[in-house]
């Protein structure tokens, strides 16, 4: 059984309830609440409509007045019951089994009218572009959550030497597919969009195409290795890219 006390449950609207877990980002919190997220969405409650996950979070979306209609008389306490219930039926091994993502290969060029930020990164480390760059595409990054803009993906724990503070201003125009460094996390902007996050490349691919079932290239549970092109393979790829 899941030790029902590390879970933090609350509501925050009359119409969602919050699971808290952990306080720090990790990947393991994060899995064990896509663990639950993907139980909600395969066994839904009377009047579930959605789910949104974050860093060690997920929110339970469900529809008050359908669950009065059922003869609840607090939806709230309801969905609380119903929830903790659900926490109780996992036991521990269950937590702990990884649940796969998909992933990415994305191609991302590295070169100065791409990068307006990455010497101030090298800078800011002590080191060469160069060694941000290797750094950079050396591992798999793990997708903790989409936000901010459609599309846009989560992805890190990056280490403390590649790590980057926000920008003091933000830039009112960031372009779309632009790869940026915040704090110990990358991602990758989907549209073009003001931006706070330091621009160390950009990917010729579409993150978010609402032509397609699934506008979202990425999930949480995803990983991501970045690899370096040239400018010239970043036309070509980005001109088959465009709608």
């Amino acid at each position: 059984m899941a030790n029902e006390e590390s879970f933090h449950i609350y509501p925050i609207a009359e119409s969602a309830i919050t699971i808290e877990y952990g306080k720090e980002p990790a990947i393991a919190a994060n899995q064990v609440l896509l663990r639950f997220q993907q139980s909600f969405h395969s066994v839904p409650f009377t009047g579930f409509t959605d789910t949104s996950i974050t860093y060690n979070s997920l929110t339970v979306f469900f529809d008050p007045g359908h669950i009065f209609a059922k003869g609840q008389p607090s939806p709230l306490a309801f969905v609380t019951d119903l929830i903790r219930k659900r926490i109780r039926s996992f036991s521990g091994s269950d937590l702990q089994t990884p649940i796969p993502g998909n992933h990415h290969l994305i191609p991302v060029c590295y070169e100065a009218a791409m990068a307006p930020d990455l010497p101030a990164v090298a800078a800011f480390h002590q080191t060469s572009s160069d060694a941000i760059i290797q750094a950079h595409c050396a591992e798999d990054w793990y997708v903790f959550m989409i936000g901010f803009n459609p599309g846009f993906s989560y992805m890190g724990i990056l280490p403390d030497t590649l790590a980057m503070p926000r920008k003091q201003r933000p830039a009112l125009q960031v372009a779309a597919g632009s790869v940026g460094i915040a704090g110990k996390q990358t991602g990758i902007y989907p549209n073009t969009s003001p931006g706070g996050w330091q621009i160390i490349g950009r990917t010729p691919l579409l993150v978010f195409d609402l032509r397609e079932a699934e506008p979202c290239l990425f999930k949480a549970g995803d990983t991501v290795r970045f690899t370096r092109i040239d400018l010239a393979t970043f036309q070509y790829l980005n001109q088959h890219a465009s709608p």
